[in-house]
């Protein structure tokens, strides 16, 4: 009989270590889902600004399973550096155990990060191609004038829904958030 109560027990605490395992923290929800947009903050004209400046300085780059390396174009750097970047962002947050109090948290997170992937395998590409080919400046600035009047609006509404969720998250479990 003791030989019973210890194996029921070993079970009942496998088991709970288990389902704590497959748990995740406040700050893990917070950290991938709201936190981790600040590698948007540039989205738009200013990352193309950003680009430029980054391969005049020899340091535009992409990766590989190899590691980093200068990037050969924009459109290199784009599909090599930026996507596969945002694409690790998507798995973590994606990696997250959802519950009924950060699904809507996580799914505003995907929907955000899906958005600028999108835009960075459509107009981004666009852009980066005209950059390459040396196209008028103007021609550059009306693609990227474009490109944020249609996307900032979506962009910013798909922002603020995201950190509506999560600013009062942090709050109820004590995540200490600075704004500027």
């Amino acid at each position: 009989m003791n030989v019973k109560i210890k194996f029921f027990f070993l079970v009942l605490l496998l088991t709970l270590l288990q389902s704590c395992q497959l748990e995740n923290t406040p700050e893990e929800y917070f950290d991938r889902t709201a936190l981790n947009t600040n590698i948007l903050m540039e989205f738009g004209a200013r990352d193309f600004r950003t680009m430029e400046q980054n391969r005049n300085a020899g340091q535009l780059l992409a990766y590989d399973d190899k590691g980093t390396f200068p990037a050969k174009s924009y459109e290199d750097h784009i599909l090599r550096f930026k996507m596969p970047y945002l694409d690790q962002s998507i798995e973590k947050i994606k990696e997250l155990k959802p519950t009924d109090e950060t699904t809507p948290m996580i799914q505003a997170s995907l929907d955000l990060f899906e958005f600028v992937k999108e835009k960075y395998k459509t107009d981004y590409l666009t852009i980066a191609r005209l950059m390459e080919k040396k196209a008028p400046r103007e021609e550059i600035d009306k693609a990227l004038a474009e490109m944020e009047q249609t996307s900032f609006p979506v962009f910013d509404k798909k922002y603020k829904k995201l950190w509506d969720l999560a600013m009062p998250y942090a709050k109820k479990h004590g995540i200490e958030v600075k704004t500027y």
